[in-house]
């Protein structure tokens, strides 16, 4: 009976330890998966942006009074200006402070104000869907279901469905394994709606970002076949974020014939962009397709060179690129190219912002205020975060820009 007791004690033990290593197992697994699926670092990163969020909101405040109210284009870059501040903080502060302001925003400019929202809570994975539901497409409701109802100003229109695809696309941006399903759905379901498909597309090609996904590059591809101006051009784009980096010869080559088959002008410019996003980062190894962009008769693929040049070249601030566009943006006999010559300097010097000031403190004074618009754009991107007093500088003049309104804008 003793030797009874004695087994059974030891059985216990045993089987009560062989349960506790497994249990530590699973939370080492559980914790190892989610260092490898980005989400820890994901959630790091959300919180450290919200802890120093440095953001002045009386710069927004000032910016918006200092605009006409019925400005259509200043407003549109206040709400861009108010995305980019917040960026990945989850702070939309401003917007919820004056949503009779926003009330303004019609269509496009509706779109952008639910997409600005994606940008604010980029990487709040968790809670992306339960955010936009009042805006999603009513198919996709049923996914959120903690929900509110949408507030004020914000009813229900393709414009603000499409923009919450595409918001959704940017919280989930090249982590998107969990919402590229929801989002190839609510393109198959729309349709009969270019404008939700374009912000379905450009959601899925950045959920899909990188991934070389061809599945997803299929569904995009059959979108641009429709030949739907405004969806067209996002599909176009979005096949590069999907292809981003690859250098996919197929992708290339079926882009580049489109482009050339088509006979609209968006959907032109959606693919030259997606070339470039496809050529990004490979420098030398994009020098063939973009002398194959350079000596086109499309001003519009010539436009794509330029941000070949730039995405190809980023941030690596080489002298044979920098002396390609500054030769482009001299040269050229289409405003639209110029400016984006001047424009993709800021790629090119992105990891050198002092050298940018100096570069473009001419071209900010050039009579073609394409140009200067371009310039505007270099410093905002090689300078980016920098507070570059140089920059502040040359930027300061232009918002009093005498005759252009799209200059004063950026």
């Amino acid at each position: 009976s003793s030797s009874s007791s004695s087994s059974s004690s030891s059985s216990s033990s045993s089987s009560s330890s062989s349960s506790s290593s497994t249990d530590e197992d699973e939370a080492r697994m559980s914790k190892l998966k989610h260092i490898l699926t980005a989400e820890t670092s994901i959630n790091l990163h959300l919180d450290f942006l919200y802890q120093n969020s440095k953001s002045d909101l009386a710069i927004l405040k000032n910016i918006k009074n200092a605009i006409e109210p019925r400005n259509s284009v200043c407003h549109s870059a206040t709400i861009f200006s108010n995305a980019i501040m917040h960026a990945g903080t989850t702070r939309d502060t401003f917007l919820s402070e004056n949503l009779d302001w926003l009330r303004r925003a019609t269509n496009w400019a509706k779109f952008s104000v639910i997409a600005g929202q994606g940008v604010i809570h980029k990487g709040h994975l968790k809670e992306g869907l339960t955010l936009l539901g009042p805006y999603l497409p009513a198919s996709g409701q049923a996914a959120a279901p903690a929900a509110a109802a949408a507030p004020a100003g914000t009813s229900s229109s393709p414009y603000s469905e499409g923009g919450a695809l595409y918001a959704l696309g940017i919280i989930h941006a090249n982590h998107g394994e969990e919402i590229t399903e929801y989002l190839s759905k609510a393109l198959a379901q729309a349709v009969d709606d270019e404008i939700v498909q374009h912000g379905a597309c450009l959601g899925l090609g950045v959920a899909a970002m990188a991934t070389g996904n061809d599945l997803v590059y299929e569904e995009l591809k059959t979108v641009m076949f429709t030949d739907g101006a405004v969806a067209g051009e996002a599909a176009g784009l979005a096949m590069g974020l999907v292809m981003l980096g690859t250098a996919s010869s197929k992708a290339l080559d079926e882009m580049v014939a489109y482009a050339h088959e088509t006979q609209h002008e968006k959907i032109i410019r959606g693919l030259a962009m997606g070339i470039a996003l496809v050529m990004y980062g490979r420098e030398e190894g994009a020098d063939t397709v973009i002398e194959q962009l350079l000596i086109d008769k499309d001003p519009l693929l010539r436009y794509g060179a330029m941000y070949t040049i730039g995405l190809a070249y980023c941030g690596t601030g080489n002298n044979g690129a920098i002396r390609k566009l500054l030769h482009v943006a001299v040269s050229d006999v289409n405003d639209d190219v110029r400016r984006a010559a001047v424009a993709n300097l800021g790629f090119l010097l992105s990891r050198q912002p002092a050298r940018c000031p100096k570069m473009v403190a001419l071209l900010c004074e050039s009579y073609n205020p394409y140009v200067r618009h371009g310039a505007t754009i270099a410093l905002g991107v090689s300078c980016a975060a920098s507070a570059s007093k140089e920059a502040i500088e040359l930027l300061e003049p232009l918002t009093s820009d005498p005759l252009i309104m799209f200059v004063r804008a950026l």
